[in-house]
């Protein structure tokens, strides 16, 4: 029996601007990516993301693996040379919004807020912003995860979970105003450091490269009204259709529900990557639009 394993990689850097946000377990050094590819590659023969549909689990002995990377970083663009060099594909999840709009996805402004300034001051600052009660019941709302093993202080999660999921936060630009006050006044010029641009993206295709989705914006898309995540799908399929006829797309912060599977099948979506964490043994029953993937910063070295 065969087996099929997904690894999902985010920043691959070397530069060491904000070290708190790359000690982060999910992002990696450039030397340690390449010593997680050598051992995923002496473990599993690594194929495309677009032959799945191609192989038969129940067929041999092999242990098959799918490389992905998310968010569209200017990081993979090392990354995809790097593959190329050695003979491998990956399939690249890109976000349009931080392409076409320079302008930084929410998550990593969220990052970027925890790496410039102590959490405990910026808890105090966005409760400040609130009366006793409110602040109370949001921080018993937030300060807690459903995360097995997690390793991240009540603040950090508090922070990120606001940020990311209060209406209040969204209405009255909390995210940007503190993007803004700790990391940087230059929002276009700071994307253009992090994310890859349309020339990077078309090399990286020409290169054998597979360019699949990530949302526009980015987010989570079970926060979203049922309008704003179809277009959320529309526009990602359009935007990576300049440079694939079969559109793959990665779910922004792992978020999807069976109405979202729906839309997304609707869309043009052959394949669907998840957070999920599982080796697939079949695929006689799998939909295609859950496909698990392993954390590869955190799962193989």
């Amino acid at each position: 029996m065969s087996t099929l394993t997904s690894f999902m990689f985010h920043d691959i850097r070397t530069e060491n601007i904000y070290p708190k946000r790359y000690n982060l377990k999910s992002f990696m050094t450039q030397e340690k990516f390449k010593k997680c590819i050598s051992l995923i590659n002496d473990k599993y023969e690594i194929i495309g993301s677009d032959q799945i549909k191609n192989i038969d689990l129940s067929d041999g002995n092999n242990n098959f693996a799918v490389l992905t990377f998310d968010d569209g970083l200017r990081d993979h663009y090392w990354v995809s040379k790097f593959l190329k060099s050695i003979g491998l594909t990956g399939t690249f999840f890109i976000p349009k919004m931080p392409i076409h709009e320079l302008k930084v996805i929410k998550s990593h402004k969220i990052q970027f807020i925890l790496a410039s300034f102590p959490e405990k001051d910026i808890v105090k600052e966005i409760l400040g912003l609130f009366n006793s009660e409110e602040s109370s019941d949001l921080w018993d709302m937030y300060s807690k995860t459903l995360w097995k093993n997690n390793w991240w202080s009540k603040e950090m999660i508090f922070i990120t979970n606001f940020l990311r999921k209060d209406l209040r936060a969204k209405d009255m630009g909390i995210t940007d105003l503190l993007f803004k006050k700790y990391v940087s006044v230059d929002e276009e010029s700071f994307s253009k450091d992090l994310y890859l641009d349309i020339k990077n993206i078309e090399e990286m295709s020409n290169n054998g490269m597979i360019i699949g989705g990530h949302g526009n914006i980015s987010e989570n898309m079970i926060l979203m009204k049922s309008d704003e995540y179809k277009q959320e799908l529309k526009e990602s399929f359009n935007f990576i259709s300049n440079w694939s006829d079969d559109a793959f797309i990665s779910y922004p912060n792992g978020g999807y529900n069976d109405e979202i599977l729906d839309h997304t099948n609707e869309v043009g979506f052959s394949l669907g990557f998840t957070t999920v964490k599982q080796t697939l043994t079949n695929l006689d029953n799998l939909n295609y639009l859950e496909l698990p993937r392993y954390d590869g910063a955190q799962d193989v070295l």
